[in-house]
């Protein structure tokens, strides 16, 4: 047993005992004050987000020259939901299932499938990584690990680092792509195969910058899909606390979703919920309130999701042949 399963062991223990400890009458005080029609409508908002996600994921596969149907981006989306739900942290896996998905379903080869799938996720990290700057600079008065000067030199160092690179990636395609056709052919088959993935990416990110409009537009879009998850939080905080600051429960929802990020925990499971919890506190509502937002949050956001994609991939035709080949 690896240091990583004997702290998610500690971690359940934690949580079982805590909840043995727990004001109950509380915590099911907090569960009455969500209204049936704020579930619906913050798992319409999430259905909206996930189909937003899927049209930027389609719209990307047709500039990288990928013919793939919307229905066929859907199904290998909720394969790599499903998938995301078990792995740790930046959720490796689920990418990998979506790149085979989508190199079977489209016709293509597994270098263009994964290059599709690393131009998602650098439009998604660039939103996300710009939004992040702002939240780290908002939150250094409200979180005390923030407040050592050494602390904000390493996150904004790290962030800008993953910045640039990102952007450096969309402005200078063609200097990347020059400088690795200059080197060697690498000897082994596997710096063969990076060096491939490389140039197909870079490939791609060229077709997409000829449609500038396209370009915004989908840079655009992903600032919207991450700005929609603090406006679904707001929603369900000001049910607790009308008080509620927009730009505090933003900043709250993001450092939650960096946590995740970090490689510990399946689905990013214990730190999300933790940090979120935390602050939630720290903002000045109770407990059991804290626990419930977050919770139902989290159930909206990501468990309805993998429930959803799961029950969709369960009855798909398509799936007796698709595990055979993974």
């Amino acid at each position: 047993m690896n240091k990583k399963h004997i702290l998610i062991i500690a971690v359940v223990a934690l949580l079982i005992i805590a909840l043995f400890r727990f004001d109950h009458e509380s915590l099911f005080y907090s569960i009455r004050q969500i209204p049936v029609w704020l579930v619906l409508l913050m798992l319409g908002l999430q259905i909206a987000t996930q189909l937003l996600i899927n049209f930027q994921w389609f719209r990307i596969a047709k500039l990288s020259g990928i013919s793939v149907l919307y229905r066929d981006i859907f199904y290998a989306n909720s394969q790599g939901a499903v998938i995301d739900s078990i792995t740790p942290g930046v959720k490796f896996g689920g990418e990998v299932t979506r790149a085979v998905q989508i190199s079977r379903l489209g016709n293509c080869s597994g270098e263009q499938a994964a290059a599709l799938v690393a131009l998602q996720k650098l439009f998604s990290l660039s939103a996300m990584v710009f939004i992040l700057l702002f939240v780290v600079g908002y939150l250094i008065g409200e979180v005390p690990w923030l407040s050592a000067w050494y602390m904000q030199i390493l996150v904004y160092g790290i962030l800008l680092m993953f910045l640039l690179l990102f952007l450096s990636i969309f402005f200078m395609p063609h200097r990347i792509e020059s400088y690795i056709q200059a080197k060697n052919t690498p000897r082994f088959s596997w710096t063969r195969r990076v060096r491939g993935f490389l140039l197909t990416l870079l490939n791609q990110v060229k077709n997409v910058r000829e449609d500038k409009m396209t370009w915004v537009m989908l840079s655009l879009l992903s600032l919207f899909i991450w700005l929609l998850y603090p406006v679904k939080m707001y929603i369900l905080a000001i049910q607790f606390y009308p008080e509620a600051n927009l730009i505090h429960v933003a900043a709250i929802t993001f450092a939650a979703y960096m946590v995740a990020m970090l490689p510990i925990f399946p689905g990013g499971l214990g730190g999300f919920e933790g940090t979120m919890t935390g602050l939630l506190v720290a903002m000045g509502i109770i407990v059991s309130d804290a626990i419930v937002m977050t919770v139902f949050f989290r159930f909206a956001t990501f468990w309805f999701v993998m429930l959803f994609s799961l029950a969709y991939v369960s009855v798909n035709p398509r799936t007796n042949t698709t595990f055979t080949r993974l």
